[in-house]
This record gives C-alpha cells, sequence and structure tokens, in this order.
C-alpha cells in the first residue's frame, strides 16, 4: 500500500492513501480561541502546538505504585509480567479468532527518512524503533529508576490498524461511533461501554467485528460548542448527514472492536459493556482488579509529589484537597503507617472513597473528614465577659473581619463554588447527580399551607395544589413521602460520619507538613480530546480560588515545617502565579530544593503575558530551578502537572 503523510500539530501518522473513511488517529486538540493565544504566548507557538499533540496521546508508561508495606517490588513486577503475558496471549487468540490469519490488521509504524526530519520530541514514542516483536517479559515491567517502589509498564502506540477487515458491502465501514469521554477512557485501555456509544451503522450484530470512532464538540458558528449527534442515530442516513458529515470523523478513528450485542440492543440496555477493543490505536493495560490492595495505578508526578512533601514516622501531615486519596496513601506508606495523616473533602461520598481505599490498602494511620478546604484554620469566637453573661446581654460576634483577615487574596466569583466542585471531580470517580432527589428537593419548598406574609398572594404550591382539585391528597402524599426519603439519605449520610474533634477547623501551627494539591483546570492531563469549554475568565477564577486555598494552607504549618503546593493544569496562572503570590504575602515562605527532582524548570517572567484582564508576574531569575514542571512532550512522557515546595520560617 502507498503511503502519504499527514501534518497536524507537528504530528507525523500514516494512513492508506486509497482510504475513502479517512479511517486514522490524526486529532487535531480545540482550544478556546483566547485560551491558545495566551498559552501560545507564554510557551512559544511551536512549543504549545506540540503539547497540544501531545495531549491527545496517553502516557506510553503505566505508573504502579506497590504498596510496600505488604509486597515488595520484585514480587510485584514478577505478577504482573505473568498476569499481561497471560492477557496478551488471550488478546492475541481472540483476534486469530476473528480475522482471518493471513492479514496483518495490526501494524507498528516504521520510521521513515522523512519523520527523521522532526524533532525528536515531537515524534511518537513508537516510531522511534523499528523493533517488532514481542517485548521480553524484563521490558513490560521494570523498576523506575529513581523511585523504586514505582512499577513502569510499558504499552504500546501508536500504531496504525488495517480498517479493511470491517468493511461491509459496498466498501462502507461497520462502525460504531462514541462520546469523546468514552473515547478518553478507551485510550487509557478500557473497554467500550453502553453509556457512551452515541451512533453505529445499521444491522451490526453479536461479535462482529467494528471500526470504533469518536465524536468531538465542534464549533456551532454561534461561539458554542456542541457534538449535535442523536444517541440512537444509525450512520449513512438522511437524519445522520444532518447532524454530521462523515468527514467530521476523519483523523478521529481509534481501533477495532467486537460488538457484545446487537445494534438495538446497544441502544435498549443502559449498562454492560458493549464492545471489547481487540485493536487500539495506542495499546495500554488494564489494572481492575489485578493484585487488589498491594498496587496502586498513579501518574508519575502525583508520586513524584507526596515523595517531596518527605514525611516521616510519627509526623502530623494534612492533604487539604486529599479525594479520590491517591497522595493520602502514599505519604501513609511513606510513613510506614506511622502518625496522623488528616484527608479533607467537602463531599461525603469522596470522603468515603478515601476511607475505602484506606482500608483496602490496609492503612491504619488516615483520618478522612468532610470539610471545606477554606474553612480549615480553626477561628476562636471572643468569650462575652462574665459581667455581660450575668445580665443575660451576649454580644453578637462579627466575624466578618476574622474571615477577611484569613483569606486575604479578595474576593472570590459567586460562581466559585460550582467551579471548585466540578474540578474536585477531575481525578477519580465522577458522581452521577440525582436527578430525582435534585427535582424533589425544590418541588417539596414550602407546606401544603398557603405562604402568607403581610398581604402577599399564596405561593405557587399552593395555587398548583388548588389546580389539582381531587388530586390534593395524592400529591401532598407523594410530596411527603419524597421528603421522609430525603431525611432517610441525609440521616444515613451523617450517621455514617464519624464524630470528628475538628467541626470547627485545625488549631493554627499544628502540623508538620501540608499538601495542597489545588482543585485547577486540569489542563494538563491526557489523553485530552478537546479543550474548547476553558475560558480565559474561568483560568483566572481557578487561581483566585487556590490563592484562598493557599492563605488557608500557610496557617496550618507549624514554624520549620513545609508546604507542598501542586497542580495538574498547565495554566502558569495557577502555577507559576500562585507561588509568586505565596513568596509576595508571606515574607516568612521560601521556595526549597526538591527531592526527588525529576520534572524540568519552571516558567520565569509573566508581566508581558495578558491573562485576559492583567499581567501577572511569575517567576523570577533562579525561582524556576526550585519547582518542577512536567511537561507533556518531555522525556519523562507524563500528564502536564507543577510542584512547588515552601520551607515556613519561624
Amino acid at each position: 500500500m502507498r503511503l502519504r503523510l499527514i501534518r497536524d500539530y507537528n504530528f507525523v501518522a500514516m494512513v492508506g492513501k486509497e482510504d475513502p473513511c479517512h479511517a486514522s488517529y490524526t486529532p487535531r486538540l480545540e482550544w478556546n480561541p483566547q485560551v491558545f493565544d495566551y498559552l501560545s504566548q507564554a510557551y512559544g507557538a511551536e512549543h504549545f502546538a506540540n503539547i497540544s499533540q501531545a495531549l491527545t496521546r496517553p502516557s506510553i508508561h503505566s505508573c504502579v505504585r506497590v504498596n510496600t508495606l505488604q509486597r515488595n517490588t520484585t514480587e510485584v513486577i514478577q505478577q504482573l509480567t505473568t498476569h499481561l503475558l497471560h492477557k496478551q496471549t488471550h488478546l492475541q487468540g481472540s483476534r486469530a479468532e476473528h480475522i482471518d490469519n493471513n492479514e496483518e490488521p495490526l501494524k507498528v509504524l516504521e520510521e521513515t527518512d522523512a519523520m527523521k526530519s522532526f524533532p525528536e520530541d515531537t515524534r511518537p514514542k513508537e516510531l522511534t524503533t523499528t523493533e517488532n516483536k514481542l517485548s521480553s517479559s524484563q521490558n513490560i515491567c521494570f523498576e523506575h529508576d529513581v523511585l523504586k517502589d514505582v512499577v513502569m509498564v510499558k504499552g504500546k502506540g501508536p500504531r496504525q490498524i488495517d480498517y479493511e477487515t470491517v468493511r461491509g458491502e459496498g466498501g462502507v465501514l461497520k462502525e460504531i461511533v462514541v462520546s469523546r469521554k468514552c473515547a478518553e477512557a478507551v485510550l487509557r485501555g478500557a473497554q467500550v461501554f453502553v453509556p457512551g456509544v452515541l451512533a453505529c451503522s445499521g444491522h451490526i450484530e453479536k461479535d462482529e467485528l467494528v471500526a470504533v470512532s469518536v465524536a468531538v464538540e465542534r464549533p456551532d458558528g454561534e461561539g458554542r460548542w456542541l457534538v449535535g449527534v442523536t444517541r440512537g442515530t444509525t450512520l449513512g442516513t438522511e437524519h445522520a448527514k444532518s447532524q454530521f458529515e462523515d468527514t467530521a470523523r476523519s483523523g478521529w478513528f481509534i481501533g477495532i472492536g467486537r460488538a457484545l450485542m446487537t445494534r438495538a440492543s446497544l441502544f435498549r440496555e443502559t449498562k454492560g459493556v458493549a464492545v471489547e477493543m481487540v485493536n487500539r490505536v495506542f495499546d495500554l493495560p488494564a489494572f481492575s482488579g489485578v493484585l487488589t490492595g498491594d498496587i496502586f495505578l498513579q501518574n508519575l508526578p502525583s508520586i513524584v509529589a507526596a515523595r517531596v512533601l518527605d514525611p516521616k514516622p510519627g509526623e502530623r501531615i494534612l492533604d487539604m484537597c486529599a479525594a479520590p486519596g491517591g497522595k493520602t496513601t502514599a505519604i501513609a506508606m511513606l510513613m510506614q503507617d506511622k502518625g496522623e495523616v488528616i484527608a479533607l473533602d467537602r463531599s461525603h461520598n469522596k470522603v468515603a472513597d478515601i476511607v475505602r481505599l484506606g482500608e483496602e490498602l490496609k492503612l491504619t494511620c488516615i483520618q478522612a473528614i468532610k470539610m471545606d478546604a477554606l474553612k480549615s484554620v480553626q477561628v476562636e469566637m471572643p468569650q462575652p465577659e462574665a459581667s455581660q453573661v450575668n445580665q443575660g446581654n451576649l454580644l453578637a460576634v462579627d466575624t466578618t473581619d476574622m474571615a477577611s483577615d484569613i483569606s486575604r487574596s479578595g474576593n472570590m466569583d459567586k460562581n466559585s463554588d460550582s467551579i471548585t466542585a466540578h474540578h474536585q471531580n477531575l481525578e477519580g470517580v465522577h458522581e452521577p447527580v440525582d436527578a430525582e432527589l435534585q427535582r424533589t428537593s425544590n418541588e417539596g419548598i414550602g407546606s401544603s399551607k398557603p405562604c402568607e406574609v403581610s398581604g402577599e398572594k399564596p405561593c405557587k404550591i399552593e395555587i398548583a395544589s388548588k389546580k389539582r382539585g381531587n388530586d390534593d391528597g395524592a400529591y401532598a402524599s407523594r410530596r411527603a413521602a419524597r421528603k421522609e426519603a430525603r431525611k432517610l439519605k441525609t440521616g444515613l449520610k451523617k450517621a455514617a460520619e464519624q464524630e470528628s474533634p475538628y467541626k470547627r477547623g485545625f488549631v493554627p501551627r499544628s502540623f508538620d507538613h501540608v499538601l495542597l494539591d489545588a482543585p485547577c483546570s486540569a489542563l494538563g492531563l491526557r489523553p485530552r480530546l478537546f479543550a474548547g469549554l476553558e475560558t480565559l475568565d474561568g483560568l483566572r477564577q481557578h487561581a483566585n480560588y487556590q490563592r484562598r486555598l493557599m492563605d488557608q494552607a500557610v496557617q496550618l504549618v507549624r514554624p520549620g515545617g513545609t508546604l507542598v503546593y501542586s497542580t495538574c493544569t498547565l495554566n502558569p496562572g495557577e502555577n507559576e502565579g500562585v507561588v509568586r503570590y505565596a513568596l509576595d504575602t508571606y515574607s516568612f515562605l521560601s521556595l526549597v530544593p526538591q527531592h526527588p527532582k525529576i520534572g524540568g524548570p519552571g516558567l520565569v517572567g509573566g508581566d508581558d503575558v495578558f491573562d485576559g484582564a492583567t499581567y501577572r508576574p511569575w517567576l523570577r531569575d533562579g525561582e524556576q530551578h526550585l519547582v518542577q514542571r512536567f511537561d507533556p512532550v518531555g522525556a519523562s512522557d507524563t500528564i502536564g502537572f507543577f510542584i512547588a515546595k515552601f520551607l515556613v520560617s519561624p
């Protein structure tokens, strides 16, 4: 087959010249135009283009942190290798069962002379070698060079897929279209689950091989983004063409899978695996249910952040924004499960997740507490004088000034709470909203009696009841049942929460070390197939919220202790900008060297980069080497991440 080159953000992929459907993986990451200009100015246009392309690919190495309190690294490497080789053999058997043995549908791209002209760091990892053999056991899993409790598991990709094996009559692809979120999970090693399927070809039968493509948001011409695909759409019909053209999916094919149900079942069922992937553009292992309690899958920079904190056995540590608990448990292991690790989150369900993870890893020194990190510093309430108590005239204490002293960074936008709640879900399990509870909580406001307030008319709920006439009793009964259900749910949550002596926050200067892994815009997470929703205003709000968290964190570290600040974003305003704010606001803070040092230097300057509202300074010359910035384009092939470590002077 003749080959041609397609260049997109300096990424080279190879596709068949005669492929009428352009079935390949050559994605182009869409950004908000203002955010794109801002980050291009911060990083340089060429480097940011390379970053954008790197974000569309998963890290080729998976990082597994070993529970060294239960197992040693050598044992884990041996068991993981055995498991992965067995799984690889099973997958090859599955392919042989459904694919003609004379064909080779899965081909690793080989390096050509044309590719050698591109910079090394812009070429996909799989393209830098011509080796096309089964990895030997010692190359599948290996110990990290620096972190001896971390096992690196090598994946493969990007790969060229021969989609000719899934063409039906007339050369038309048998295809299933999935959502962007589903595709990002598949690129990380997951299967295609039913809720992620949006559309498919007609007459898909169980056990048939299908091409899997992605429907990504696109501009609607009015400044908004839309997917525009109605779930259940049949590809090739006029209805489908009215929603999106076939060319809209060109460059967005992520592999071949085996349908585990018919087309009718795909849109009738509500859960379960819809497609088992057999040929992937990126072939990464899944670890669900593997060595449970002995290993934990975690991004490399997150592991480094816990190491940089350098906790010791017997110390008292605070993880301010702890969910889902990966860094919390890493800290507890570094302390040999001796001491006290307090983990905070404002969500009851996420606190429960932290507790479950700690129990799974058999850690006992973790105390997970439901608390808003913005209220983590204890504020002492002034006691009234004895004479006033005797007279029965207690003073009403105004705590506004005290609160403003703690949160020095200024007013937060009124939407900050919703922003925080959203971005605390970026790492870990995304919780579905209970739509019925949300709806009934609005219906249940008030009572069946009129809401009479000096001449005002009865409220709408009473008027609605009158219109229902004979249904009054049934409606009131249903409303009462919903109210009782809400009470029961709230009561169960409260009963599950352990009584904590820290309801009013923590005494200032009461922790040896504090980790502030702040909620952020998460622009460093990968694979990422769309980035158009984040705006410059949103980025500034994130940074403002992070400064407020920093105001709390600095008060909780004892003199001589350390504070580690980290994010998983590429936005310098949330990284170097927050560090600059902390150093300029608190004279007792200073940056200190980090160990281990795996990431690169931070960004200096910022005074000439407009963030949509102003020019905010970042690091000064010499400070960039005291922080760690993980670049998706870098040799470590990680997510985008940032770490800064502060010493709190007496």
